[in-house]
């Protein structure tokens, strides 16, 4: 998954087409295709598509997201900062939105 392809992207997708580019981004995460500043940057801009749909993102997809968030957060980068607290707030990730009020 290639960030300007995303940019690309209309500003309204079906939940369905953004559930499935969500899990393709945390997969080439995971198998390590796509660094973390990309994976993030990614990340956002599929939140912000997912928000324009006045629905809540599939409960396992999300949990996958807070998961590695969670693991990712990192006070020591304002961008990471940034970006990071966007995501969570948007998508409503519980455990990540924990770990960072303990961070405070």
């Amino acid at each position: 998954m290639n960030l300007k392809e995303i940019e690309k992207l209309p500003d309204v997708l079906p939940t369905e087409t953004l559930a499935l580019m969500f899990q393709n981004v945390l997969n080439e995460f995971n198998t390590g295709k796509i660094e973390k500043k990309d994976f993030l940057l990614i990340l956002s801009q599929l939140t912000d598509r997912q928000v324009m749909t006045y629905e809540l993102l599939e409960s396992e997809v999300r949990n996958s997201i807070d998961k590695i968030l969670h693991r990712l957060w990192n006070t020591d980068s304002y961008d990471d900062v940034d970006i990071i607290l966007s995501i969570v707030v948007n998508l409503g990730l519980k455990n990540c939105f924990q770990k960072i009020k303990d961070s405070i």
